[in-house]
C-alpha cells in the first residue's frame, strides 16, 4: 500500500486482547496452543466478550415479528462514483499523474438516515462516500477500465479506537479499523487490504492509498472492508461497494447495456424490535442493495443482472416464482448465466436455477420478453448452513419483478454461442499440464471450531504460512472438506482461476484423509461455473479442485468466504478459517506435477 500510516505501528503495538493474542501466537505458534498465562487470559476475555455479544443479539434480534411488507419499495441501484475533480487526472481518461491514474477519495463513517423500508424508521448503518456520491448503505460503483490504473485513497472517519459503533455486533476488538479489499482484483500485495497480523489496518482519522492497475479482462469485481476481526459486521452494516472491471471487447458482445444492465447485492439482515440493523450468522429478512425485499419495475425484453451474494454465511439458492394475482402461469423467465467472478464464460449457459454462495458473483441474462404483465418472484431454497440446514430461518422471497407492457426501445441485445473475452480454456489442457498439485482442508476438530489447514493439520491464521507458490506458477488446489457444512473458499490475488471439479468421499480417517476405496467418480464442474472464478464451494463430503495462476509476489491470504469464519467469531469463540499465502521464489514443499486430468485423478485418489 502506498504511504502507509503511522497509526498501524500504534495499533499494532497496543496492549488490547488482541495484542495479547498475537504475543502468545509468537511464542507458541498460535492461540490455540495456550494452556496457562497472561495471554491464555486475554484469550479467555475476548471468546467471553464475543460469546455474551452473540447471546445479546440473538435476544434482541427479531425481525421476523415486525417485518414491512414485502415488494413495495423500488430497488434502487447504487450511484456511480466519479474521481476526484480538483486531484491531477481527475474526470480526465488518461490524464494527470502517475501514469494517468484517477484518483477517488473513499471515505468510511457512520451513517444515520438509511431506510430500509419506506415504512420504517431511518437505521444507523455504516456507508462509504466518493466526490460526488453521498454517502448510503452500499458503497457507490467505481468502474475500472482495462489499461486505465486507480488510486482510492480510504479514509477513516468512524469513530475513535475504543468506541464501540454498533454495541451488539460481536466483534474481537473495537477499535474502528479498516482496510479496502478490491475482490478478485489483480493488484500490487501492498493494495491488497488484508487483515491486520499482514499490517495494512487504517485507524479512526487516518487515510491510505491504494493502486489498483486494472490489468484484466471485463470482470463483476467488488470492494469491501476487511479488517480483522469486523469484516463481517463492516460489511453487514454497508462497507462494500460493486467495481466492475470492464473493456473494450465487452461492448460488442451484444448483450444488454446501459438502464437495462442492473446490479442486486443479496443479503440476509436481522433488525431489533426498534427497526435498527443487527448482526446475526443467517439473517432472517431479504435486503436487496439496501432495501428489504423490493420490487423491480421491467421491460418485456432482456436484461442483464449482476448478482453479488454479500451475506455474512447464508447460500442462496435462486429459482423463479410466479405470482398468481396478475397474468396468466407460464414458464419462468429464461436465465443465461454469461459471467461469473472473474470474467466471462467462454460458453453462456442456460440454467433454471443458481447456487450463489457468498462472495460469488454471477452476471445472467433474463428473458422477459413473453412476460409481459407478469410478476416474477426471485426465489431461495437454500438452507441455513448450507446444505445440511437446522441454523437460519428460511427466506423463501428475495425480490419481485413487475414485467410491464411494452418496451420503450426496440430490444437489439443477443446471448452470443462463444464469448472471446476470457483466458478460459475449458479443455483446461494447457494450465493442468503446467499446474502442480497442492491439497488442502477444510477441517472442523472435536470442539466445533472449523479451521483450514495444509494436507497434514488444520492451522490457525497466526501460524506460519503453508500454501507458499512460487511467483508465476499454476496449481490445482484440492480442498478436503470433511466438516458437516459448505464453505466458500476464497484466494487473494489469483488469475485465469477456473474450477475443475469434485470427487465425493464416502469415509474419512479421524485425521481427514479419505478412506481408501471410498472415492467416488470425477464430477465435472456444472457449465455455468466453468468461468473464471475466486470463490470456490468447497461441499461437505467431497474433494473440491480448482487451477490457477499466482502472477502477484508477495504475502495475502486465503480464505473461507463465511465472514463469521474468516473473522473467528462464532458460539464457541475464535475460529479464523483464514490462512497466510506468501507467493515468492521459493517453494518450501515438493508438489506433485499434474499434466492431465487423469493424472490428477490418480493424485486425488
Amino acid at each position: 500500500m502506498l504511504g502507509a500510516p503511522a497509526s498501524r505501528q500504534r495499533r499494532r503495538t497496543g496492549q488490547g486482547a488482541l495484542a495479547a493474542l498475537s504475543a502468545l501466537a509468537v511464542v507458541t505458534g498460535g492461540p490455540f496452543m495456550a494452556t496457562a498465562g497472561p495471554a491464555s487470559a486475554a484469550m479467555a476475555v475476548a471468546g467471553h466478550s464475543v460469546r455474551k455479544a452473540q447471546r445479546s443479539a440473538a435476544t434482541l434480534c427479531n425481525s421476523s415479528a415486525s417485518r414491512p411488507q414485502f415488494f413495495v419499495d423500488e430497488a434502487q441501484q447504487p450511484p456511480l462514483a466519479k474521481p476526484d475533480a480538483d486531484r491531477p487526472g481527475g474526470w480526465q481518461r488518461g490524464g494527470g499523474e502517475r501514469g494517468g491514474a484517477d484518483h477517488y477519495t473513499l471515505t468510511a463513517a457512520v451513517h444515520y438516515t438509511h431506510h430500509f423500508a419506506s415504512s420504517w424508521p431511518a437505521s444507523k448503518t455504516l456507508a462509504y462516500s466518493t466526490a460526488n456520491a453521498e454517502m448510503d448503505y452500499f458503497g457507490p460503483t467505481i468502474v475500472t477500465r482495462e489499461g486505465h490504473p486507480i488510486d482510492v485513497k480510504l479514509v477513516n472517519d468512524l469513530p475513535p479506537p475504543g468506541t464501540p459503533v454498533f454495541p451488539t455486533f460481536p466483534t474481537t476488538n473495537n477499535e474502528n479499523m479498516l482496510t479496502l479489499h478490491h475482490h478478485g482484483g489483480l493488484q500490487g500485495a501492498e493494495s491488497d487490504g488484508v487483515p491486520d497480523p499482514l499490517g495494512s489496518e487504517v485507524m479512526p482519522g487516518d487515510s491510505a492509498t491504494y493502486r489498483y492497475p486494472s490489468k484484466q479482462a471485463a470482470a463483476p469485481l467488488f470492494y469491501h472492508d476487511h479488517d480483522d476481526g469486523n469484516t463481517g459486521p463492516h460489511v453487514y452494516a454497508g462497507l462494500i461497494g460493486y467495481s466492475p472491471q470492464t473493456d473494450r471487447r465487452e461492448r460488442n458482445f451484444g448483450l444488454p447495456q446501459g438502464p437495462f444492465s442492473k446490479t442486486y447485492a443479496l443479503l440476509s439482515a436481522s433488525f431489533d424490535s426498534n427497526k435498527q440493523l443487527c448482526y446475526t450468522k443467517w439473517g432472517d429478512l431479504p435486503v436487496v442493495n439496501g432495501t428489504i425485499a423490493p420490487k423491480q419495475r421491467v421491460e418485456p425484453r432482456r436484461y442483464l443482472f449482476t448478482f453479488l451474494n454479500e451475506s455474512s454465511a447464508r447460500y442462496f439458492h435462486l429459482s423463479w416464482q410466479q405470482e398468481q394475482a396478475r397474468g396468466s402461469t407460464s414458464t419462468p423467465p429464461a436465465m443465461t448465466v454469461v459471467a461469473s467472478d472473474q470474467g466471462y464464460l467462454r460458453h453462456p449457459a442456460r440454467v433454471s436455477d443458481l447456487l450463489i454462495a457468498p462472495g460469488e458473483r454471477y452476471r445472467v441474462v433474463v428473458d422477459f420478453h413473453a412476460h409481459d404483465t407478469q410478476q416474477w418472484v426471485l426465489a431461495n431454497d437454500a438452507p441455513a448452513p448450507y446444505p445440511m440446514g437446522g441454523g437460519g430461518l428460511p427466506i423463501p422471497q428475495l425480490m419481485r419483478f413487475d414485467v410491464g407492457r411494452g418496451t420503450s426501445s426496440p430490444d437489439r441485445s443477443h446471448i452470443p454461442k462463444t464469448i472471446e473475452d476470457t483466458n478460459n480454456d475449458p479443455s483446461l489442457g494447457h494450465k493442468l499440464r503446467k499446474a502442480r498439485l497442492r491439497i488442502v482442508q477444510a477441517a472442523e476438530p472435536t470442539d466445533g471450531n472449523p479451521m483450514l489447514g495444509d494436507e497434514i493439520q488444520p492451522l490457525n491464521y497466526t501460524q506460519p504460512a503453508t500454501e507458499t507458490p512460487q511467483l508465476g506458477s499454476w496449481e490445482v488446489w484440492a480442498i478436503r472438506n470433511y466438516s458437516p457444512d459448505a464453505h466458500p473458499i476464497h484466494l487473494h490475488l489469483i488469475d485465469q482461476p477456473q474450477l475443475i471439479g469434485r470427487w465425493h468421499v464416502g469415509q474419512w480417517t479421524p485425521d481427514g484423509k479419505p478412506v481408501p476405496g471410498t472415492i467416488g467418480p470425477f464430477e465435472p464442474a456444472p457449465a455455468y461455473q466453468s468461468g473464471p472464478k475466486d470463490v470456490f464451494s468447497s461441499d461437505p463430503d467431497y474433494i473440491t479442485a480448482w487451477v490457477s495462476k499466482f502472477p502477484i509476489e508477495g504475502t495475502t491470504v486465503w480464505h473461507c468466504h463465511m465472514a463469521t469464519h474468516e473473522d473467528g467469531l462464532n458460539s464457541n469463540g475464535a475460529i479464523e478459517m483464514m490462512r497466510p499465502l506468501v507467493v515468492g521464489h521459493e517453494e518450501q514443499k515438493q508438489l506433485p506435477q499434474v499434466q492431465t486430468l487423469e493424472r490428477l485423478n490418480r493424485l486425488v485418489g
